[in-house]
């Protein structure tokens, strides 16, 4: 009998909308199911068992209504897989986990892979419609109707503005990066004030494309993962489509071209051609003597001048067009040795200039000293303007910051899943929820703040995935720079946050506000000598900054496969080249250093108080639970892809994929999947000198599918890294990407859901947790590894008279390979052969029998569990039930 593995795709769907009484529930089911544009989530697999289908598997649904084994080792009963399991798998989706019934897996218990779907994320009207298309999907014999007719959603938006999400351009002049066909990944697009807009692409150093009419619509952007291009904004006429208009040319007569790090997007051909070059990487990077600089904003009108190097010329690039279509370009520079530029005659008449000459097509300008200023002109047929009229002007007053407490709630324990509840934090803390800001337009924003730092003034910075970098000074937000692109994280430079470096898909870029007005007005480019193919999951984390000024950053792999991707055996992850799936740095002098291999979505980069350099990378193939590593010089961290880019390589064959993972710098702690993490973020030191309670100098993390914080707690045995996770809070709004220390000790917790749903079932929030300094939570503090076995730190003493809790030890590893994740593996209980307290009561000494006596106890995970200690530590409230899970790698001597 087929069966069916449900790979849910709901938060890629742009939901249709209801246009009359009657719709069939069919159709909008595959809609949903398929999640429309976002062939990664497609993972239909109607005989496969083994877990092979990704990470979104929630488990099998039959078309009849026979009974099936659910729940974990041990506590397992059969239900009934009818509708109503259907609807409890999507709704509660870790309470009755399926048990694969074949493949190598079969036995065991599906993981918990995706966190449950509220009704604010799929609406009851939209399970009932994916109910009747999975139906459909059964056997021949067995599979409902094609056809099944139902109410429309009362409660669908019939109708939407479709400029909701359109860039309105006034009196200032709006520069945006975003993904747009036709062009490079790192275009900058720009919206002039008449009605006219152009792309500049720093692929080719020119302008590439013109339009007149509407700017952009981030609709693209902003629903779904961000996976397909922006569209142009209404009744938008393009008049110059993808040809550079003037190309700078190199000293050899050759148009200026960084194709092979950053290609059109969805070029294939160009991106297989590139994969394999017969030239390395950086060799090709050396051997094209240009650069792209970034640009500088105008104060007053905004308009950008681009910044450039080509040879020994280093120049200024502002382009303007009239109304009628005249492209007026400004150059301004030092040119130390003569420079040509090449002109798409097809798209320019009538072209003259002041300075230089032309001749059959070429603009020759001469080698000078001294900085020299040349104008170009010329018409471009048929462009005229096309301003639109919107009735909205920008407001750029500072809107205050609103706080309101949030309500937490006790945790509680259920004894069928004793690590899993609902909500939210340990006892002396409270929880308040940040109102994020509108829009210049006043329009509400989907703000997604996962890159956040504080000056020494206090002032808090803020850079989001689509709405660019904000600023808080005295209880106010403020926009400090917009056209930014899913920044993930924030250096700050100087005292009070006017000077920072953020890592955004394109580059790592410098803002600088130069002119005191608030806002950055220098846009310098610090480094974009990586790939970039314009890949939705080609995130780049980081930046952060070590103490000799270096900036270190992680690439993501990207998640496709095919031409022009290397993806190592596996079914979703792989390196387009650029050295995709390393940690690179940045030397205060520019210069680029690939520093790492192996990684494949390491969404965490941070440095530890000591000065050591760490990341948490999420599970997927060649990483079998999500893990906590310490990042050294040189090291490969499991997964294959990135090793396209070794000096050498030239083809798939050349990479002994088997032989490299035998060299696998080991996680120092490996992550539970579905119990501590599925997509761990950036770390946060608690360096508050005890304002945030007794964590002082541990680490937490936050995970964006499962809306929690944990610690992590790492000490160095015999060499080797090892450690502790513990959670810390449950239950916030929505993922938890980006944990900040503020001054006053609390922590603010910048959150996504957008793309991944997050078990908070919000796109996105800003939460800040407070100690109230004075309660002292009842909690394990940190494990620690002895000869003998472990040592359980608590918060406060055990009181004189109590008992010994209850002790619970299990163990399992994960296996790292090829497929997505892995089940727990190579299982075992353990049992304490003596358990005594520390002279002080607040260390409880573990003694297991035979422990370390071979190897079978290393390279594995041992959840502790502590039961019975409510009212066990003295003068403290303490939960029922205290855990950690502990990697062991090393056993002290």
């Amino acid at each position: 009998m087929k069966q069916l593995i449900l790979c849910l795709a709901i938060t890629c769907v742009a939901l249709p909308a209801a246009a009359q009484n009657e719709i069939n529930a069919v159709e909008l089911g595959k809609e949903l199911f398929l999640g429309k544009g976002c062939v990664e989530c497609h993972a239909i697999e109607k005989n496969d068992l083994s877990m092979k289908t990704g990470p979104n598997l929630y488990g099998l649904f039959l078309s009849n209504a026979r009974e099936r084994e659910v729940g974990p080792e041990g506590r397992r009963s059969m239900v009934k897989a009818d509708k109503a399991y259907f609807v409890k798998s999507i709704r509660n989706a870790w309470d009755e986990l399926a048990v694969a019934e074949a493949g190598d897996n079969k036995g065991e218990t599906y993981a918990q892979v995706m966190p449950p779907y509220t009704k604010k994320v799929i609406s009851d009207h939209e399970l009932e419609a994916l109910w009747h298309y999975v139906r459909t999907l059964a056997d021949k014999d067995q599979a409902g109707p094609a056809k099944v007719m139902i109410k429309a959603d009362a409660n669908a938006q019939s109708a939407r503005d479709p400029n909701a999400h359109e860039i309105l351009v006034t009196d200032r002049v709006r520069v945006f990066r975003l993904l747009a066909d036709g062009l490079s990944a790192r275009a900058i697009h720009v919206g002039l004030t008449n009605g006219m807009n152009y792309s500049f692409d720093p692929r080719l150093l020119t302008v590439r494309r013109v339009w007149s009419g509407g700017f952009l619509n981030m609709e693209n952007e902003l629903q779904r993962r961000g996976t397909r291009p922006v569209e142009l904004g209404r009744q938008a006429s393009v008049h110059v489509d993808t040809k550079p208009l003037l190309a700078p040319l190199t000293r050899s007569g050759q148009p200026v071209d960084f194709e092979f790090k950053e290609p059109d997007i969805h070029d294939r051909e160009a991106m297989a051609e590139n994969l394999w070059h017969e030239t390395d990487y950086l060799d090709r990077l050396a051997a094209l003597d240009a650069e792209f600089l970034g640009y500088h904003l105008d104060s007053q009108t905004g308009m950008p001048s681009f910044q450039m190097r080509v040879g020994k010329n280093r120049f200024q690039q502002t382009v303007n067009l009239s109304d009628g279509g005249l492209i007026h370009v400004t150059l301004q520079g030092r040119f130390a040795e003569p420079q040509h530029f090449q002109l798409a005659n097809e798209f320019l008449l009538e072209p003259t200039v002041e300075g230089g000459t032309l001749e059959k097509g070429l603009w020759k300008l001469p080698a000078t000293k001294g900085e020299k200023t040349y104008q170009f002109r010329a018409k471009i047929p048929k462009a005229v303007a096309n301003k639109l009229e919107h009735g909205s002007e920008e407001n750029w007053k500072p809107q205050a910051l609103v706080e309101t407490e949030t309500i937490v709630k006790k945790p509680k324990r259920r004894k069928r899943d004793p690590v899993t509840y609902a909500i939210t934090t340990k006892p002396g803390y409270s929880a308040f929820t940040w109102q994020s800001p509108k829009d210049l337009h006043g329009r509400t924003q989907i703000f997604e703040a996962v890159g956040i730092a504080v000056a020494k003034d206090g002032t808090i910075v803020l850079g989001t995935r689509a709405a660019g970098v904000w600023r808080i000074r005295d209880g106010k937000w403020s926009l400090f720079a917009e056209g930014t692109w899913e920044v993930m994280g924030v250096c700050i430079e100087d005292d009070k946050g006017d000077q920072i470096v953020i890592a955004h898909k394109p580059e790592l870029t410098r803002l600088k506000d130069t002119d005191g007005d608030g806002r950055a007005d220098v846009f310098e480019t610090v480094c974009d000598d990586f790939g970039f193919s314009g890949n939705y999951h080609e995130y780049v984390h980081g930046p952060v900054r070590d103490s000799e000024g270096n900036y270190y950053f992680n690439l993501n792999l990207a998640h496709a496969g095919g031409e022009g991707i290397f993806n190592a055996g596996g079914k979703f992850m792989g390196s387009t080249g650029g050295y995709r799936g390393w940690a690179c740095r940045v030397t205060p002098g520019g210069k680029f250093e690939p520093f790492a291999s192996g990684l494949r979505s390491p969404a965490s980069l941070g440095i530890s108080p000591d000065g050591r350099l760490w990341y948490a990378d999420n599970q997927g193939e060649y990483v079998g639970t999500s893990r906590w590593v310490a990042l050294e010089k040189g090291d490969f961290y499991g997964h294959p892809s990135s090793l396209v880019n070794l000096p050498g390589i030239t083809s798939e064959q050349q990479i002994d994929i088997e032989e490299w993972l035998k060299k696998t710098h080991k996680g120092a702690v490996m992550l539970p999947h579905g119990k501590i993490a599925n997509a761990p973020g950036h770390p946060e030191w608690d360096t508050t000198g005890g304002k945030f309670g007794p964590y002082d100098g541990q680490c937490f993390i936050g995970d964006q599918t499962l809306s929690n914080v944990f610690r992590v707690v790492t000490e160095t045995v015999d060499g080797v890294d090892q450690g502790c996770a513990i959670i810390f809070a449950r239950g916030l709004r929505s993922g938890v990407m980006r944990p900040c220390f503020l001054p006053d000790g609390s922590l603010l917790l910048g959150q996504t859901g957008r793309g991944w749903h997050a078990s908070g079932g919000n796109e996105d929030a800003l939460q800040r947790i407070a100690w109230d300094g004075k309660t002292i939570p009842g909690d394990l503090l940190k494990v620690s590894c002895t000869s003998k076995g472990f040592d359980l730190h608590f918060t406060a003493p055990f009181a004189e008279d109590a008992k010994m809790p209850g002790i619970r030890i299990s163990s399992f590893t994960y296996m790292d390979s090829k497929e997505y994740g892995s089940s727990k593996r190579d299982r075992a209980r353990h049992r304490p052969s003596k358990m005594e307290l520390s002279e002080n009561r607040k260390v409880l000494h573990l003694t297991l029998e035979d422990f370390g006596e071979d190897d079978t106890w290393l390279d594995k995970v041992y959840h502790i569990e502590i039961s019975d200690t409510a009212d066990k530590l003295e003068g403290v409230q303490t939960e029922e039930t205290l855990d950690a899970y502990y990697t062991l790698r090393a056993i002290p001597k």
